[in-house]
C-alpha cells in the first residue's frame, strides 16, 4: 500500500547513525577512547589519577639524576683533594729522613705549603647546584657577614662606624684587594682574621683598640667575638703567631701588605693590601669612633654566599599519590683545611713531620669514607632510577589499556557504520521515491477531475 508519511523514524535512525560514525573517527584519528568525560566518566576519572603518577615518575627521575650529577661532581672533588693529599703524605716521609739539610726541608715545606692552599681552593670551588658540597655551612661567611661587594661599591669612599664587628669578607681567589681608612683622629684600627681564628693583619690584643671593648687576652676575644654571627667557626682559637702589624708577608698562601702613617692633620690613616688570599678573610674594623674608608678591587673570587644554598640536599626518590614522598639525603662532607685537621701542618723539621704525616693519614680516612659515602648514594639513586622505571611503565600500560582506542575494533565498527549508513541512504531515497509516485497518482487524479 502506497502512502505519503513524514519519514521522522528514519531521520532519527540516521542521527544515530552519523554519532555512531562520528564517534569512531573521533577515536581513530585522536587514538583515544576517552575523548570527552561522556565517553567513560570513570575510566577518565582513573585515567586522569595515572597521568598525574606518570609525570611524577618522570619528574623523579629527573631529581635523581640531578642528584647524581651532584654526588658525581663531590666526589669528584674529593678525588683531586686525595690525590694531593697522596703527595703531601709523600712529602712528610721524604721530610723524616734525617739526611735532610735545613734547607731541604724547607724546600720541601715550601710545596707542602702550597699543596695545602690547593686543598682548601678545591673545597671552596667544587660547586655543584649552587651548592658547595665540601664546605661547611659555618664556613660559608656570607650566612651571617657580607661579602665586601656587598659592604663596599668598588672604588668609592664612604663613612662608617666602628665596633666589635666583621665588616665584610673577601672571598678566597680575591685578587689586588685595597682598603684605605682614615679614621679621623678616632683609635679605629682594621684587623683581618681567618676564619678559625688566626690574627694576620693589626694590632695585638694588648693595643687600646681592644681594650676599649673589653678584649685583653685570647680568652676574652674568643667569647665575645669570635662568634658566628661575626663568621667565625665554633672552634675558633686565638692565634697572633703570624700577625703582621706593618710591612708585607705572605701568610698561608695570603699574600699581604699593611702600612700606617700618621699625616699633618694628626689623622692615622692605613692601608691594606691584599694581593691575593688563598682562604676566606674576615675584615674589621675596632674601635669606637666614626671613619672613611674606601676598598677597591680587581676580582672577587667564589662568594660562598647568598647564592649558595645551605644544609643537606633531599633527593625526592619516590612519591605516591595518598602516600607521600621519600627522600635521598646528600648530607656534606667538609674537606677543608680546618675540616681534615691539617691546620698549622709544616714539615720544618723532623718532629713536625711526623705529626704532620699523622695527621694526613687521618685526612685521608676521612676523605675516603666521604668518597665512600658518594658512591654508595650515587648506587642508591640509580636503584631508584630502574625502580621508577619499571613504575612508570606498568601505569603506561594501565594508562594505556584505559584510554587509548582499539583500532581494529575501532577500525571494524567504523566499517559496520559505513556500510548501515550506506544502507540507510539507499533505504531513504527508495521511501523518497515512493513518496514521488503517491504524490503523482494524486496530481493525475486532480487533473482528471478537472
Amino acid at each position: 500500500m502506497l502512502a505519503v508519511s513524514g519519514n521522522y523514524q528514519s531521520l532519527g535512525l540516521s542521527t544515530l547513525q552519523n554519532t555512531a560514525l562520528s564517534t569512531r573517527l573521533e577515536r581513530l584519528s585522536s587514538g583515544l577512547r576517552i575523548n570527552s568525560a561522556a565517553d567513560d566518566s570513570a575510566g577518565l576519572q582513573i585515567s586522569n589519577r595515572l597521568a598525574s603518577e606518570k609525570k611524577a615518575y618522570t619528574q623523579l627521575n629527573r631529581n635523581l639524576n640531578d642528584g647524581i650529577s651532584y654526588a658525581q661532581i663531590a666526589e669528584g672533588g674529593l678525588q683531586e683533594s686525595a690525590a694531593i693529599l697522596q703527595r703531601m703524605r709523600q712529602l712528610a716521609i721524604q721530610s723524616q729522613n734525617g739526611i735532610n739539610s735545613v734547607s731541604d726541608r724547607a724546600a720541601l715545606d715550601k710545596e707542602f705549603q702550597q699543596l695545602k692552599n690547593a686543598l682548601n681552593g678545591i673545597a671552596y670551588n667544587t660547586e655543584a647546584f649552587n651548592r658547595l658540597p665540601l664546605v661547611d655551612d659555618s664556613d660559608l661567611l656570607s650566612a651571617n657577614v657580607p661579602s665586601i661587594s656587598d659592604t663596599f661599591t668598588n672604588g668609592v669612599n664612604q663613612s662608617m662606624t666602628s665596633g666589635l664587628r666583621s665588616i665584610a669578607y673577601i672571598p678566597a681567589g680575591s685578587t689586588n684587594i685595597q682598603i684605605n681608612l682614615n679614621d679621623n683622629g678616632a683609635n679605629d684600627d682594621i684587623q683581618v682574621f681567618t676564619v678559625d681564628g688566626k690574627h694576620l693583619v693589626g694590632t695585638p690584643l694588648s693595643a687600646g683598640t681592644w681594650n676599649s671593648n673589653g678584649i685583653s687576652n685570647s680568652t676574652s676575644i674568643e667569647s665575645t667575638f669570635f662568634l658566628p654571627t661575626n663568621g667565625y667557626e665554633l672552634t675558633a682559637s686565638y692565634d697572633d703567631s703570624s700577625l703582621l702589624t706593618s710591612g708585607s708577608a705572605t701568610i698561608d698562601g695570603n699574600s699581604i701588605s699593611f702600612t700606617g702613617d700618621q699625616n699633618a692633620s694628626g689623622n692615622f690613616n692605613e692601608t691594606l693590601t691584599i694581593a691575593s688570599n688563598a682562604q676566606p678573610l674576615i675584615i674589621s674594623v675596632i674601635g669606637s669612633g666614626a671613619f672613611n674608608v674606601t676598598a677597591s678591587w680587581t676580582s672577587l673570587g667564589n662568594e660562598g654566599g647568598p647564592t649558595f644554598t645551605l644544609g643537606p640536599v633531599d633527593i625526592t626518590a619516590t612519591n605516591q599519590l595518598g602516600i607521600g614522598t621519600d627522600f635521598i639525603e646528600l648530607t656534606k662532607t667538609p674537606a677543608t683545611l680546618t675540616d681534615l685537621g691539617l691546620d698549622g701542618t709544616s714539615l720544618q723539621n723532623e718532629s713536625d713531620a711526623e705529626s704532620a704525616l699523622e695527621r694526613i693519614d687521618r685526612a685521608l680516612q676521612l676523605v675516603s669514607e666521604s668518597r665512600a659515602f658518594y658512591g654508595a648514594k650515587i648506587n642508591q639513586m640509580a636503584s631508584a632510577i630502574r625502580n621508577n622505571a619499571i613504575g612508570f611503565e606498568n601505569i603506561s600500560r594501565a594508562y594505556s589499556q584505559i584510554t587509548d582506542a582499539d583500532f581494529a575494533s575501532e577500525t571494524a565498527l567504523l566499517t559496520q557504520a559505513q556500510i548501515v549508513e550506506q544502507a540507510s541512504i539507499s533505504v531513504r531515497a527508495q521511501a523518497r521515491s515512493s513518496d514521488e509516485q503517491v504524490l503523482g497518482l494524486l496530481n493525475d487524479t486532480v487533473n482528471q477531475s478537472a
